[in-house]
């Protein structure tokens, strides 16, 4: 019976070291997990609750045993609170452990602490503390009171919460984080069920079996840390961001083997599936996006790599950020890959949208004055290099001016609207119609020869001759006078449409209405 109880404290006491040597390590990975100082406190409350017993259980006096009890309780009301938190922490949940929740998660150990201390005084938590003689030790029988009852409910109820969280949240994690997360289940489920048998009396000779227990749980956190790195990371927590960011991930391997991929990416690809892990990126590419390659990278160069891709959907063409990182270990060593698939369909659509804006005119929408310009010395270095023809029209309204005096300036604005879409049904696509001013527009012909371009004004001047524009119910008689030139020798884009506007300066002083040109016709 002695020898009994002497191997039960020297457990304890084995038990209490070794939940001291995972403070130790835990204060040592502080600064790689946020749960690393929760996990600290759960120790050093464990120390004191375990080394508390087992002093308690070597007392001869009712003075000694008396204070050892105490000493208990000011470690093991805080345990499960603690372990809630931790488990918070481990899930990614810490947005929940504001200030406020934490003050009433810690009240009632507090009340516990504190009804503890001050049982002599109202033997609220204990009605009291008999001793009895057990061989040569001495053990105390306790006899509970209201207050005890409220700190074991709650006990209960913060270590089956725990439990609960964990479960209900675990079932998403891969096989190579439930050592860690069995570990946490484990330290909460043990205790409990030691403290129930305890409450029950089956425990031997009524001593309290948890801080034995906890020898069983420090182990296993031993084992979950030095096998799996369990206060490196929250993997539980780093698995509930992988899964609910808003981007596809596929992970690869250093040979372009898929490793793992989130619900993004399976939802992007469409045919992702468990059976995918193993398999060559390209050919889960190649079959499940027919319409859309994979954007090719050279494999031996470790580098990080953007495309931006058009992606074939069932709704439609979307653009996708494919964005490849490579992955090092410790030793610089490739360890594979990670392609980002960013969904940018709205960001593309402003962009251009952006764009358009910056170049088209807003009543028109034809190409603006900048748009002309920019384009039109491009294809002048072009063009000179390549000794190609390159033709430009200048136009504008006749008698504009009476127009807007008559008919006011809306009837102007829709005027030139009618003149813009008039000329863009006679114009080829690649040509660029740009309005220039107010009421005066350009043209820029590529390819096009002087004759041709001569051709094409005509056509336009015709059209919007013979054409009138109906403003509501008045007929507005519409004409248009054209000055036409092509680029030799001249330095730039400018000089090329002061050569057109002279013509059209000609053109205006020979009764408007008709198409000018300095340059001879072959």
């Amino acid at each position: 019976m002695n020898l009994y109880i002497f191997d039960y404290v020297v457990i304890i006491c084995i038990s209490g070291v070794i939940t001291f040597l995972l403070g130790i390590l835990a204060y040592v990975k502080r600064s790689t997990f946020s749960g690393s100082m929760t996990f600290i406190l759960i120790c050093i409350t464990s120390c004191i609750y375990i080394f508390g017993h087992a002093l308690e259980l070597t007392g001869s006096t009712f003075t000694e045993i008396d204070g050892m009890i105490k000493l208990q309780y000011l470690g093991l009301p805080f345990i499960p609170p603690l372990n809630v938190v931790l488990a918070m922490q481990f899930l990614g949940f810490d947005r929940y452990l504001t200030k406020r929740n934490l003050v009433l998660l810690f009240v009632v150990p507090l009340i516990s602490v504190t009804a503890i201390l001050t049982n002599n005084s109202h033997h609220l938590f204990y009605k009291a503390i008999i001793l009895k003689n057990v061989g040569s030790w001495v053990l105390a029988d306790l006899e509970i009171g209201p207050f005890y009852v409220i700190h074991g409910s709650y006990t209960f109820g913060s270590l089956f919460a725990c439990i609960c969280i964990l479960f209900a949240y675990g079932k998403k994690v891969k096989a190579s984080y439930r050592l860690q997360l069995g570990a946490m289940i484990v330290a909460s489920l043990l205790p409990m069920i030691a403290s129930f048998l305890y409450l029950m009396g089956q425990a031997p000779y009524n001593m309290d079996p948890v801080p034995a227990v906890m020898c069983i749980t420090s182990t296993l956190y031993v084992i979950a840390i030095l096998s799996s790195d369990m206060l490196v990371i929250a993997p539980i927590a780093k698995e509930y961001v992988f899964e609910h960011m808003r981007d596809g991930v596929l992970v690869l391997d250093p040979s372009n083997h898929i490793v793992d991929y989130n619900a993004v990416a399976g939802r992007m690809l469409g045919g992702l599936n468990r059976f995918s892990i193993g398999q060559r990126v390209e050919e889960v590419w190649d079959a499940q996006m027919i319409e859309t390659d994979l954007p090719d990278w050279q494999y031996e160069k470790d580098e990080e790599i953007k495309r931006e891709i058009e992606w074939k959907t069932e709704n439609g063409t979307e653009f996708v950020l494919f964005h490849i990182y490579p992955l090092y270990k410790k030793n610089g060593v490739l360890a594979g890959r990670t392609i980002l698939l960013s969904n940018i369909t709205s960001e593309r659509l402003l962009r251009e949208d952006l764009e358009t804006r910056a170049y088209k005119d807003g009543l028109t929408n034809s190409f603006n004055r900048s748009y002309l310009v920019e384009k039109g010395e491009a294809y002048i270095r072009n063009y000179r290099e390549d000794q190609r023809a390159l033709s430009l029209i200048i136009f504008d309204i006749d008698h504009f001016k009476s127009i807007n005096d008559t008919y006011g300036h809306e009837a102007g604005d829709e005027t030139i609207k009618y003149v813009v879409s008039t000329t863009q049904k006679l114009l080829e696509e690649h040509v660029i119609l740009s309005r220039y001013g107010g009421e005066e527009f350009v043209a820029l012909l590529p390819d096009m020869m002087l004759h041709e371009a001569v051709h094409i004004a005509e056509q336009i001047r015709k059209r919007l001759e013979q054409r009138p524009f109906y403003y509501e119910t008045t007929a507005i008689a519409v004409t248009a006078s054209f000055g036409v030139a092509q680029f030799y020798d001249h330095e730039n884009l400018n000089e090329l449409i002061k050569e057109a506007d002279k013509a059209l300066y000609y053109a205006k002083n020979n009764g408007r209405n008709r198409v000018e040109t300095l340059g001879a016709l072959s």
